[in-house]
């Protein structure tokens, strides 16, 4: 019941953080342009990292996984109630994304969402099989094809490891990356 409720919980925190993000063109006005003018000297090494660096934050204290991204941003729920996990601006594969972790009470990251794109670029299709080809060779499994969301339109891939659970999501121009620990398989 506890891995049902947690695997819920994870899937609903990632589905508010895109319908959110998607929505509000105030929050990405008041974003770079670029992720990559946001780094640092000291965030120059970061940039030729691939899925394996955001899989390393997955189990790890919040206080040792916000050393490997150069601190990153605390993120807080209205009010500063309830401590979300972190933001990171860096790179994978060479392309600038933003990485937020969702973290349990214990402060532990429980799940890693990689923002692609923000909403505010076209995403083209190449971008979409590149980073499809990302996931397949870093996991090593086959792609499966979700059916697209009737509701939303959203279109999803997924990759099942022995760990991990991979879900590319396309929604209007926002490409996301979940990486959830592998508690059951989903429906």
């Amino acid at each position: 019941m506890k891995k049902g409720l947690f695997v819920c919980s994870i899937c609903l925190l990632s589905t508010f953080l895109l319908a959110g993000c998607t929505q509000s063109n105030a929050a990405a006005a008041s974003m770079p342009e670029n992720n990559a003018a946001t780094y640092t000297e000291t965030d120059s090494t970061l940039q030729q990292q691939d899925l394996g660096a955001a899989v390393d934050l997955v189990g790890k204290a919040d206080a040792d996984a916000m050393d490997l991204f150069g601190g990153g941003e605390e993120n807080w729920t209205e009010g500063q109630g309830t401590f979300i996990g972190r933001i990171y601006q860096t790179e994978l594969y060479g392309e600038p994304v933003t990485i937020y972790t969702a973290c349990g009470e214990d402060r532990a990251v429980d799940a890693v969402s990689v923002w692609v794109t923000d909403g505010t670029q076209t995403v083209a299709d190449e971008q979409v099989q590149a980073w499809q080809e990302h996931v397949s060779a870093f996991t090593g499994v086959e792609m499966q094809q979700m059916a697209a969301s009737e509701e939303s339109g959203m279109q999803s891939w997924r990759w099942w490891t022995d760990d991990m659970v991979y879900t590319l999501r396309l929604l209007d121009n926002t490409l996301t990356l979940d990486i959830n620990p592998a508690v059951g398989e989903l429906n």
